[in-house]
């Protein structure tokens, strides 16, 4: 069964990294959008949540299949580049202020994406040993 999930977890993140990497062009055109109607609310919830399915997928699959220190990499990475952008939005000035701004917003849901990843886990760990049995 644990192969069969660590399978299963690295087809979701390698799917939703592509269905993401395909989206792109589309998220982009969010700024100057001319599509229908419709599309835009879709679009623009996608652009500023789905990243975090990857984020999840990943996270949990290096907690999975790595040692701790190894499976805090992401996290750490994405924790780094939200206090580099923190940095530069609290040190630009200008319209500068709000390039820094979107980068740190746009890292919110990885790091949501990490955190879940965490607990999820860790509730398994504990329901494993018999912790949170009822």
């Amino acid at each position: 069964m644990k192969k069969r999930t660590d399978k299963i977890l690295l087809a979701i993140f390698l799917l939703s990294l592509v269905f993401y990497v395909f989206l792109l062009p589309r998220y982009l055109e969010i700024i100057s959008f001319s599509g229908p109607a419709w599309m835009f609310p879709i679009l623009s919830r996608l652009s500023l949540t789905f990243h975090a399915v990857p984020a999840f997928c990943l996270q949990l699959l290096m907690c999975r299949k790595t040692r701790r220190r190894v499976a805090a990499a992401p996290a750490i990475i994405i924790i780094g580049a939200a206090l580099w952008f923190a940095y530069g939005f609290f040190t630009a000035t200008g319209w500068d202020t709000l390039g820094w701004g979107i980068l740190l917003f746009l890292t919110a849901a990885p790091a949501v994406g990490c955190a879940l990843a965490w607990a999820a886990y860790g509730l398994h760990r504990a329901y494993k040993r018999g912790g949170i049995r009822g």
